[in-house]
């Protein structure tokens, strides 16, 4: 689970419940006040609004996904640049000395993407078909991922518009029921509650999603980018130090520290074995 998502979910829930119950003048926490903020009616129209909603905005086979693109923010990103520019850089090694002999390292590569562009390599692709075809693969792959996005932009556009139709729905109710004063608490609780919880979950579920979403997918094409230029230089038979120099500008400054050090760390093993 992606510890920035569970630490900033907990804390927003958390200030809140200390908000709702907790009396300052007398420093005590009052937990029945949690039922002021519980209504069955509102849920019912703000999150019903906003699934039907957003049925209506997107094509059935993306909205229904809904619940897996929100719980993909929940994860850690799956993006490796570190290890994909290593692998890189020990693929065209092997290159260097005999192209066809990348083909047994290719079962082992996991990434599609990577295993895919050096599999047109090896098969002696058109360079311009390998550029063609890897470029057309990160478009639609980025497109798929526009569309998800889309769905739970749409979730936190439209979360808080149905809580402000659920008030004006239990004002309505309100002005019809003014001679009855029992009547009055549950209409205006309805008119209070959904912009509560239209707000509440559009600020803390379906925008952060969002967010999280635009910033794993920005992670995804930079890592797709790196690859596609690391397939280029191995197909063009490039110096593995070149590769290696020039994809490293793809890694942000922590990562390329963590790179730097790791090769470091890998050079000093290997001169230790060669003294051995």
């Amino acid at each position: 689970m992606e510890q920035g998502t569970l630490f900033g979910t907990i804390l927003a829930w958390v200030l809140l419940l200390i908000a709702m119950t907790f009396d300052f003048t007398t420093f005590q926490m009052k937990m029945g006040n949690l039922a002021y903020f519980v209504d069955i009616p509102s849920l019912m129209i703000v999150f019903g609004g906003t699934i039907a909603s957003t049925l209506i905005a997107h094509p059935m086979g993306d909205a229904k996904g809904f619940m897996g693109y929100i719980g993909a923010s929940w994860k850690p990103s799956t993006v490796q640049l570190v290890e994909t520019l290593t692998l890189i850089v020990d693929v065209s090694k092997i290159a260097r000395k005999n192209i066809l002999a990348i083909e047994d390292a290719l079962p082992s590569i996991e990434n599609l993407f990577l295993r895919g562009g050096l599999r047109l390599v090896v098969d002696r692709a058109d360079r311009e078909a390998i550029v063609e075809m890897m470029a057309h693969e990160v478009k639609y792959t980025m497109a798929g991922k526009d569309g998800e996005i889309a769905v739970v932009g749409t979730m936190a556009s439209l979360c808080p518009a149905w809580g402000m139709l659920g008030t004006l729905v239990g004002l309505v109710l309100l002005l019809q029921n003014l001679d009855d004063p029992s009547a009055i608490g549950p209409a205006m609780a309805v008119a209070l509650i959904t912009t509560f919880y239209g707000s509440l979950f559009a600020n803390t579920i379906f925008s952060p999603a969002k967010t999280k979403l635009e910033i794993y997918q920005g992670e995804e094409k930079v890592l797709m980018e790196m690859i596609r230029d690391g397939v280029l230089y191995i197909e063009g038979g490039q110096r593995p130090d070149f590769i290696e120099n020039d994809l490293m500008n793809y890694l942000p400054p922590a990562q390329k520290t963590m790179y730097e050090a790791l090769k470091f760390e890998g050079g000093e093993s290997g001169a230790a074995e060669g003294g051995e």
